[in-house]
Parts: C-alpha cells; structure tokens; sequence
C-alpha cells in the first residue's frame, strides 16, 4: 500500500524518538501551562552554550551529515567492484529540471498527488526571481533539513537578531575573545544573559584598546587606515560619478600624498636587522617599492604627464625575482604566535630593559599622525597639485573594468602596511581584530535585548508542519511510499536522483564550511545551477555562482562583500563573446549596485582561458581558494 500522506514517515519517528531521549535525559516536562507562563520558562532559561560556543559539542547537523559522508563513500567504494556504480552516480545536476519532469511523472496519479503539490511549490519560473523568494527558496532547499531538525528539538525558539548573535559569539576568530564566554554565568536568564555579555564585551573592548593605545606598532596601523580610507573614498566618487573640483581633486591628491609620506616613515622606523626578520624586511621593500611607484605617479600627474599609467601597475606574485617576497605575503593573514621583544627608544622615557631585537625610533611619533580627511580644505601645502588635469585625475580614478588605478595601488600599499604590523605584533593584530568582532558583537547584542520578548516555547507540532515544506523531507516520503512498486519504479528512481544531489550540495557545505545549494527557479535557457555562500572573517561575506546557459555556454561568479557596503566582483566566461557582452553592460550593472548603495571596489572580467575567478590577483578577496 502506498503512503500518500506527507508526514514525514523517516524523519518524524527520528524526531520523536530525539525528543523523547532528550525529555528523558533532561527530566523536562512539557510546558501546559497559559501562554504567559510558557513565554517566561522560555526566557528563564539561559542563551549561551559555552560549549558549543568553543567548538568542544559535536552538534546534531554534524552528526548527521557525518554518517551521509560515511554512507556515500562506502556505497562509491562498493561499487568499484560490482555493477552499481552507474547506479550511484545517477545525480540530477539541473536539479530544477530533474523536478519538472517528476513532476511529469506524477501526472495522474492519484494516490500521489499530494507529493505532486507538495513538489510544485519548490521550483519557481525566473519571472519570479526575487531576494526573499531565493532566500525562501535556499531555505527549503533540503540542505538543511538536519539543521530544522536540530532546532525543533531546542527548548526554545529564538527571534532571529539572537540567532545572529549566537552565530557570531560560536563563529569568532579571535580565541582570546571565545575563551572569554567561559566567564558567563551559566545559570541567568534570557535578559540577564545578554546584559551579562554586554558587560563582558565591555570589557573586552577596554583591554584590547589598551593593547592598541600601548603599542609602539600603532603607527604602521594608522598609516595603513589612513591609506584604505583614501582608496575607499577615491572608489566611492569614481563609481557614483561624481563630478569633481579641482580644488577638490588638489585636496585628495595632497593628502594622498601625505599619507604615502607617512606609510614609509612608519614601516622605515624600525631595525629589522635581526635574521628572524627575513620576512619582514621583504614586506618593507614591498612597501617602498609600492610608496616610490604611487609618489612618481603623483609627480607626473603634477606636471601633466600621461606617464602616470605606467606606475599604477600591479605587484606580480608569480615573479620569480620576488620568491622572497611572495612567501612573505602569503603568511599575512595569520600572525606569527611568537612574539617579537623590542627595545623602544624615546626622549621621554629611554630604554627598556628587554632584549632587544628591533627599535622604533623618535620619528615614529611623527608618523602616528597619519589621517586622511576628506573635508580639509586647500592649504599651502596643495600648492604643487593646484593646476592638474582634471581629466588625467579622473582617468587615474576610473574604475573601469579589468583597469588598474590609483586606489588599486593605495590598497596594495595599505595591505603591505598591514602585513607588516602583523608581523611585528601578533598582539596588536590579535587586539585589532578582537576590536572589530566586539564593535560587531556589541550592535548584536543591542539588538537581541530588544528580541528577548519573542522567544518562546517550541512546539515539536508545529515544527514537524514546518518540516513538510522542506524539499528533502519530501523526496524522502515520496522514496518511502513508492519502493518495492513496479507501476512507480521511475518515480523511486527519479526521486532517489534528487536526493543524490541534494546530498552532494550537503557533503560539499559541510566540507567547505559554507552553503552550497542549486538555484530553486526553472529557466529553459540554463543548463545547470550552483550557488555557494561563505561567511569570512570580520563581517566578510562570499557568493560564488556557476551557471551554465544554452546559447551563452558557462560562467564563474565570485563576489565578497565587506562592511556590507564594499563589494569585488570576478567574472569568469566560457567564451569571449560572453564576456564582450557582460563587458558591454558592465557600467550599468555597476550604476544599479550603486543604487543599492554598494560600493564596487574591485571589478575583474576574463575569459576562462585566462585567470581563474577563484584565484584572481591579490588585491580582490574573494575567500575562495580551496582545491581538491
């Protein structure tokens, strides 16, 4: 007899059976009493799992999806032997399609057709395509049909600013800040729980400014604020097109020029002398190639020259005459754990009694002074820039696609900066990056103490219901009900192909730490779809989207967006003629992003004869650069 109900014969006995040991093993009893009582046992319980939080719980997702990974592997092992291998590879790549011919399939039958309502709901025609309707559309996708799993077995169910939160204190990269959960009280209350890390992040705030405000490396991060502030602001009027004075294009150049003084009186002030500091003295060539290179570039602008192209060239990392370099460069992203002693010298205080390994100078102090203003007004100093070409100004600004610039150069510059103060001070790195979590932190928690009324119970009713309009719970049912039946064997089959993929989008996300799912929307011209987002550090978020089109062939997408504002965008075309279009239509995409009020730092176009979009030139962070 077939199953024509949709109630999850699979994945509701494994829930109840879940919540049943959990009842057991926690003693808990099933609230009965008004919504009142019932909304404060949700509150009075406490939000932090300092456990989960320093990574020591193995959460149920993980289990789940670690016997999936188990349970494929050792079907693709036994089929390398025997005749199932055909079998176990029968995936369904365009996921969408796959659906619309079940859906087909199930045309007329009766006993099924509450799959076949359940199914349509799912794949939406591209007419449709909207940011909530993918957004739904993700969410029921079926990769995270663990995850609702795990959440309907919580006690309580959390608004979605605490969520975020949570997601944020289990996801911090900064250790010293995880650790200090552990001094949360593991007995408050909802309320008193997010008054408890407001304090503590408080505090947190407090001995990580310290560390910055005491450290003799301050001014290689100034230098390098200053220098990314520049970029930023030259990459916001050139993508909004601004018309400029020329007063106000002397002012930038002046202050960019002064930046660039500071940068290399900041990364010269120290003796690197020690051969413990090979990688450091390599990045401070770098930085004063770069600054030398920006300064000429400024100096022919001065005196109208179009030469100045030639020096806003990128850093190569594939030569071969800057190995050093390069090996140097790569390890900037994770501060050294041993610590460099110094020994400062001031005509304040003199010497400290440390061994000594390098030294910052008086003229350091000089350089902590680095800013950049975008309101100064024309001064004595702005003299020289005073009769530029505007024209040339604005040509060195562009943001044209695939063009090299002067805020291209400004950044390489700043990241040089960077790299260096990382290396010198793990402790200043370590301090400045806890800083930006807590800042992040702190706007969470303001926001989830305004959310603590709308916790409430959960009701394992109503998250079963919600299960059911999940795209994996469903194939599992219409799995179930049609085995061992020769009328509905291809139905079985077809559906047993979409869980492969789904599967396979799991596996994938779970591996690469990230989501990676299929477009939920039908589109006759698209061949396959695979979208993937990852979640970087300090507010860092990736999209790659890989299409493959009937008449234009396949594409490679990556973007990264920082601050929520800043955007880079690489793109990657099978053939040229693909890429000529999007080359044709790249300034209005770039107006349209404008009007959503992201800023495109960076835009590259290429065709996959070319770079990869996932490995582009360093100065786009993409965050995608895992090879299997």
């Amino acid at each position: 007899m077939i199953n024509t109900s949709i109630t999850q014969p699979l994945v509701d006995k494994e829930i109840r059976e879940l919540e049943r040991d959990k009842r057991i093993k926690d003693g808990s009893q099933r609230v009965t009493s008004t919504k009142d009582v019932a909304t404060k046992d949700a509150t009075s319980k406490p939000l932090f799992d300092k456990q989960e939080i320093l990574g020591e719980k193995q959460s149920l997702i993980e289990q789940k999806l670690g016997e999936l990974t188990n349970k494929l592997l050792s079907g693709l092992k036994s089929g390398e032997q025997g005749p199932n291998m055909p079998r176990l590879l029968q995936v369904a790549p365009n996921l969408a399609s796959d659906v619309r011919e079940l859906l087909k399939a199930l045309e007329g039958n009766e006993k099924l057709a509450t799959f076949k309502e359940a199914l349509a709901k799912f794949i939406k025609p591209i007419e449709n395509l909207s940011p909530q309707g993918v957004a739904q559309g993700i969410k029921d996708s079926g990769i995270m049909l663990e995850a609702k799993i795990a959440q309907s077995l919580e006690a309580q169910s959390l608004p979605s600013k605490i969520k975020e939160l949570l997601s944020q204190m289990k996801n911090t990269q900064n250790q010293g800040l995880k650790e200090s959960f552990l001094k949360l009280p593991n007995d408050s209350d909802a309320k008193k729980s997010i008054s408890d890390l407001g304090a503590l992040l408080k505090e947190q705030k407090k001995l990580n400014q310290e560390i910055i405000n005491n450290s003799p490396f301050k001014a290689l991060d100034k230098a390098s604020n200053a220098l990314e502030n520049a970029a930023k602001y030259l990459d916001k009027l050139s993508n909004l097109g601004k018309n400029l004075s020329l007063k106000t294009a002397a002012n930038l150049l002046s202050h960019i020029e002064s930046s660039i003084q500071n940068a290399q009186k900041s990364a010269n002030n120290y003796n690197l002398n020690s051969a413990t500091l090979k990688d450091a003295r390599a990045i401070r060539e770098q930085i004063n190639a770069s600054a030398n290179e920006l300064q000429n570039a400024l100096n022919l602008l001065k005196n109208k020259d179009s030469n100045f192209k030639a020096f806003l060239t990128r850093y190569d990392p594939n030569n071969k005459q800057n190995a050093t370099l390069k090996e140097a460069l790569s390890k900037q992203n994770e501060p050294k754990a041993n610590h460099i002693r110094i020994n400062i010298q001031t005509s304040n205080t003199g010497s400290t009694p440390h061994s000594s390994s390098l030294n910052a100078n008086p003229a350091q102090n000089a350089s902590q002074n680095a800013s950049f203003s975008q309101n100064a007004t024309l001064t004595q100093e702005q003299n020289s820039f005073k009769n530029i070409n505007l024209s040339q100004f604005k040509e060195a600004t562009s943001s044209e696609v695939n063009t090299p610039n002067l805020q291209g150069k400004i950044t390489e510059l700043a990241r040089a900066l960077t790299s260096l103060k990382n290396t010198l001070s793990p402790e200043l790195a370590s301090a400045k990056s806890a800083l930006e979590e807590i800042k992040s932190l702190a706007r969470l928690t303001k926001s989830a103490a305004k959310s603590i009324g709308a916790i409430k119970p959960n009701n394992a009713e109503q998250a079963l219901k919600e299960l059911q309009s999940d795209m994996k719970s469903v194939l599992l049912n219409l799995k179930e009900s049609t085995q061992n039946q020769s009328s509905t064997q291809n139905i079985h089959t077809a559906a047993q192909r979409l869980l492969t993929q789904i599967e396979i989008h799991q596996l994938a996300s779970f591996a690469q730490n990230s989501l990676q799912t299929y477009l939920p929307y039908h589109w006759d011209e698209l061949n396959s779809s695979n979208l993937s987002f990852k979640r970087g550090n300090k507010d860092k978020f990736y999209a790659r989207i890989e299409l493959s089109f009937v008449k234009f062939g396949e594409i490679g997408i990556v973007l990264g967006l920082a601050e929520n504002k800043f955007l880079d965008v690489s793109i990657q075309t099978g053939n040229d003629g693909f890429k000529e279009l999007i080359l044709s239509e790249t300034k209005s995409l770039k107006r349209a992003l404008n009007e959503l009020g992201l800023v495109v730092n960076n835009f590259f176009v290429a065709s996959k004869g070319g770079k990869s979009a996932y490995e582009h030139y360093g100065d786009i962070d993409l965050g995608y650069n895992i090879k299997a």
